[in-house]
């Protein structure tokens, strides 16, 4: 006894051409989702665009009014010393560094040179050291300063011992770069040596050299006040005795 497979029924024209129309239709979908999705990009390169510029503009209006003020600060700083500005802080660095070269560079040669010095020699043992350093300072905060042969000349220390120059020779490099930052940063200073002996410590202008005492009376200045447009920014150090 036979079989008999019935043959497959032949699918309709519309079944058969389905798959193929919804495979057609998703190119069409996907380049319509590309194309928003490119007008929003464009669209946020626009606003980007916008936003830059108009922080470029803003920018620019804040820099103009940053320098406008600074203008007028700077003028007014200037005719007044109870305004802090840019000039007075660099003035006030420039007072710690002078007060550092002293109570450093200038002890450390003093100590080191003062029993040769022959402008010293007059003076008490413990006066020595800071009449040196007294003597340093008129030197090397003069108005015009002298070679390092010169002042050795002038404070009479022997000029055969070459250790000696070369210690004045350091200190005048640094004392010549401290005068050029002084005048860089504008407005008028003054070093002031001014003071009388045998009276007390002026507080406003005088401090006691820290091995004098502080009630004593005044024998002579060894480092100027720093001065400037009549505002101590750095007081003198005065040697005293009880």
């Amino acid at each position: 006894m036979g079989f008999f497979i019935a043959p497959r029924a032949k699918p309709a024209k519309s079944e058969e051409y389905a798959d193929f129309e919804w495979i057609a239709d998703a190119p069409n979908d996907a380049q319509e989702n590309l194309d928003k999705a490119l007008d929003r990009i464009d669209a946020l390169e626009r606003t980007v665009k916008a936003g830059e510029h108009e922080h470029t503009e803003l920018r620019g209006r804040l820099d103009r009014l940053e320098r406008q003020l600074g203008a007028v600060l700077a003028a007014q700083t200037a005719s007044r010393d109870d305004l802090a500005g840019a000039k007075h802080s660099d003035h006030q660095s420039l007072a710690r560094q002078t007060r550092t070269l002293i109570e450093q560079k200038f002890l450390n040669f003093a100590r080191r040179y003062a029993d040769k010095c022959g402008s010293a020699a007059n003076r008490p043992e413990r006066e020595r050291v800071p009449f040196l350093i007294s003597l340093l300072c008129r030197e090397f905060f003069a108005e015009q300063l002298q070679s390092a042969r010169r002042i050795q000349r002038n404070l009479h220390l022997p000029e055969a011992d070459g250790h000696i120059e070369s210690a004045l020779t350091a200190l005048r490099g640094h004392c010549s770069d401290l005068t050029a930052n002084i005048h860089r940063a504008g407005l008028n200073h003054t070093w002031d040596f001014s003071g009388s002996a045998g009276v007390i410590v002026t507080s406003t202008k005088q401090e006691a050299w820290p091995s004098c005492d502080a009630n004593g009376l005044v024998r002579f200045v060894i480092s100027p006040a720093y001065i400037v447009n009549n505002r101590v920014y750095c007081r003198q150090y005065v040697y005293t005795a009880s």
